[in-house]
């Protein structure tokens, strides 16, 4: 084991000091289970500390490296760090102070339900406390696959965070299936996140490029697509591949809802061709009992905000009876670059004035 806690309550690394350095703070106490631990060095093993009796409580290497990885970037911002705190009977990773304000800080490694993920969330939220997930282990790909209770912390804080050595990540973008995601990772140096980041880092071209490829691969029939999307499109003499270029909307309020973001798009643009004078927050409604899916508390006034702020800013009705159906796959193709172009141009513009 490389961290344990010395007399004073402060860790210690064993990797990165002498048995000389190390054994003035003694006694040594495991930052998991809190038994007793003793320094080490056998003939192949460096420095290291061991339990005088087994841990009850295991922590992979990697997740242990995360946290004190994540303490020390906590604590080069200015916070006081509490580690392995007991919380009414949950035992948080870290407990972070600035200013009198106190959160929690999880460390997640292992995969994680999303009812635990939530009951977790509510626990430190009724004691007070507002409290952050890290995803110890992602890797920072350009087109990242996020597990259920990843995409539920984008949904409640607007991003994700992952530790890499000594500093910190966050995933800003929109989903574009029920796992993955298109975005860029940029460097933590505020945990306060602008709704309006993903639209502000959009990339046209990547965006354009997967509208290009949904377009023209043929959709899977399975019974839920051909009910709530084919048998509705056909009698209206259109083709899922001619379907307006505004049911490919970037929306990071999707994220609050595990249902592919395409084709919620689509059924909301049926449901609100086949009844306009609902209310959006009806269809949008009406749209999630249609997947049978269970929406985050406040997706449907976030994304109903989203959605018509990005109808506003195109030019567009929320009336969808209005909006140009394209004839062809060329003239798809080119509508698609003439709005999401012009939708990076306007971003850029706003961003700078």
């Amino acid at each position: 084991m490389r961290f344990a806690i010395d007399q004073t309550g402060e860790y210690v690394d064993a990797h990165t000091l002498s048995r000389r350095q190390i054994e003035p703070a003694a006694p040594f106490s495991c930052p998991q289970c809190g038994e007793r631990v003793i320094v080490k060095r056998g003939a192949k093993r460096r420095l290291h500390f061991s339990h005088v009796q087994t841990c009850g409580r295991g922590e992979s290497a990697g997740h242990r490296t995360d946290k004190w990885g994540v303490r020390q970037w906590l604590q080069a911002g200015g916070y006081d760090v509490e580690q392995e705190v007991d919380l009414n009977g949950r035992r948080a990773d870290l407990v972070a102070t600035k200013a009198e304000a106190s959160f929690v800080v999880e460390i997640q490694a292992s995969p994680l339900a999303v009812d635990s993920y939530v009951e977790r969330t509510r626990h430190y939220e009724r004691n007070g406390l507002a409290v952050i997930w890290i995803a110890s282990g992602l890797r920072l790909e350009p087109v990242p696959s996020f597990s259920p209770w990843m995409r539920c912390e984008i949904a409640r804080r607007r991003t994700l965070i992952v530790p890499v050595k000594n500093a910190l990540y966050r995933f800003v973008g929109c989903p574009i299936s029920l796992r993955r995601a298109q975005g860029t990772w940029v460097p933590v140096t505020s945990f306060d996140v602008s709704p309006f980041e993903p639209f502000y880092r959009f990339d046209a071209h990547r965006w354009i490029q997967l509208v290009r490829r949904k377009r023209m691969a043929p959709p899977y029939p399975t019974p839920l697509y051909r009910r709530l999307i084919l048998n509705r499109l056909y009698p209206l003499g259109m083709l899922p591949s001619l379907l307006p270029t505004v049911c490919y909307l970037p929306l990071p309020a999707l994220w609050g809802v595990h249902v592919h973001p395409f084709e919620f798009q689509t059924v909301l643009y049926l449901n609100r061709r086949e009844a306009p004078k609902d209310s959006l927050a009806w269809s949008i409604e009406k749209t999630c009992r249609q997947f049978n899916a269970t929406p985050t508390s406040d997706f449907v006034s976030s994304f109903q905000l989203q959605w018509r702020q990005l109808l506003n800013v195109f030019g567009l009705s929320e009336y969808v009876i209005d909006w140009q159906v394209p004839v062809t796959l060329e003239a798809a193709l080119r509508d698609d670059i003439r709005l999401f172009q012009g939708f990076q141009r306007f971003m850029a513009k706003s961003y700078i004035n």
